[in-house]
């Protein structure tokens, strides 16, 4: 069984090889390698400071020099991102009756996409190269969801109130959009084998829901938005503790 630093660091080696984009299979052999290594090393009252003969930051970065990374997948997973993206911020307004494109949105979804990759993918292999603590984590993902959402805000904003939309959608545009939408979660969720794709827009689009079929107050709707937002991140973080668990009953 290996240590709480150890497992850290293979915890963080893995996210910051996958969020470099190198092969899955390639970062899971290798990962298997080293927890073995690790293992061995620690049975004989060393340390992982021992064996890497480096800081963690600088052996992460040699790997990373040494794998070869994985285009084929980028290729594959890139245009499902941006097209997630896109269809969280259509999929809103339709669900609300409200569909309509002006060209700022054209322009400034799929560089919102990009800036959103962006500082994620900074953020993630910062934290795993510098060995962020649970508590640095935490405020660090809460520092960049609050610059995407800033971002969002933005781009909501002047693409609302400055710039006249050129389509109007009908009731069948909403719906051919939400069912369109509704396909791109699903798929996304199938190619990566994970849930997250669809329950985390399942969540957000809630108060476009009772915006949509309620006759009810913005001050509700604003209280729901706040509550779905907040039960979003309890699941998600409800999933990661539970993955947790797994984890360390199968170490």
């Amino acid at each position: 069984m290996l240590s709480t630093k150890s497992e850290a660091f293979i915890d963080n080696l893995r996210m910051y090889l996958m969020m470099s984009g190198k092969n899955d299979q390639e970062i899971n052999e290798l990962i298997e390698e080293l927890k073995d290594h690790l293992i061995e090393v620690e049975k004989s009252g060393r340390s992982l400071n021992d064996i890497i003969d480096q800081t963690p930051e600088q052996y992460m970065a040699s790997l990373k020099q040494e794998m070869k990374t994985d285009y084929k997948s980028l290729l594959k997973f890139l245009p499902l991102f941006f097209l997630g993206v896109i269809a969280y911020f259509l999929i809103g307004p339709a669900i609300r009756g409200e569909f309509a494109l002006n060209i700022v949105q054209v322009i400034g979804m799929p560089i919102l996409a990009v800036l959103m990759l962006a500082v994620y993918v900074y953020f993630l292999q910062n934290a795993g190269r510098k060995q962020y603590s649970k508590k640095k984590f935490f405020i660090g993902s809460v520092i960049a969801s609050m610059i995407v959402t800033t971002l969002a805000i933005l781009l909501i904003v002047v693409s609302t109130l400055f710039v006249d939309p050129f389509f109007v959608g009908s009731t069948t545009a909403d719906i051919v959009v939400i069912v369109i939408c509704s396909s791109i979660f699903v798929g996304t969720a199938i190619w990566s084998k994970m849930w997250f794709p669809i329950w985390i827009p399942a969540f957000l689009i809630i108060p476009d829901i009772f915006t949509r079929f309620t006759d009810w107050s913005v001050e509700t709707i604003l209280i729901i938005s706040m509550a779905s937002f907040v039960l979003m991140f309890a699941v998600i973080i409800l999933n990661i503790l539970i993955q947790e668990k797994r984890k360390k009953r199968f170490v």
